[in-house]
């Protein structure tokens, strides 16, 4: 439902990154209509192999750099589902904009950079319409859906970092 997971970069030089994420703080209110971002990368293959002499994931090459792919939308409210492998309730944030494959796991955040969510799926909420459109000689109804995008809500990300002792930057 709202799975979560963590990875350890080795090596890793902490002085190749300059900025780290800053998540929405979730006692603050996330309102309806804010402006949000997700960003992933849609549209292209990522081949990767383990490696199990080295314990380490491969990528083949020719595959970096990945071209990002932003999608804007807003939020339009917090969605909540009954989570039947932990026996508790998740919370999702839902934006105006579907989520693209290959978006998934991305971040969706605010014109600040603060991050809301972690983009996990698309819901389709069909409209009531049916126009007719012709293909060739046959007509046909077609169904009319809006696409919704749906993310694990900054509150899930914020428990399991702490859970996980995690360090992680709130908003102000």
């Amino acid at each position: 439902m709202a799975d979560l997971a963590t990875g350890r970069i080795e090596p890793f030089d902490s002085k190749s990154i300059s900025v780290y994420p800053t998540f929405k703080d979730p006692k603050k209110e996330l309102f309806t209509g804010t402006s949000l971002c997700k960003l992933g990368f849609p549209f292209h293959n990522i081949d990767a192999t383990f490696n199990e002499d080295k314990n380490s994931f491969q990528i083949a090459p020719g595959v970096l750099p990945m071209p990002r792919f932003p999608l804007e939308g807003i939020h339009t409210r917090v969605a909540i589902f009954f989570d039947e492998k932990s026996k508790r309730n998740a919370k999702f944030i839902e934006t105006s904009s579907p989520g693209l494959r290959g978006q998934s796991g991305g971040p969706i955040f605010d014109i600040h950079g603060n991050i809301w969510g972690l983009q996990s799926r698309t819901s389709h909420f069909a409209l009531g319409f049916k126009p007719k459109v012709k293909h060739g000689n046959k007509e046909t109804e077609e169904n009319q859906f809006l696409n919704v995008g749906l993310g694990t809500h900054v509150e899930e990300i914020v428990h399991f970092l702490t859970d996980k002792k995690i360090k992680f930057n709130l908003s102000t």
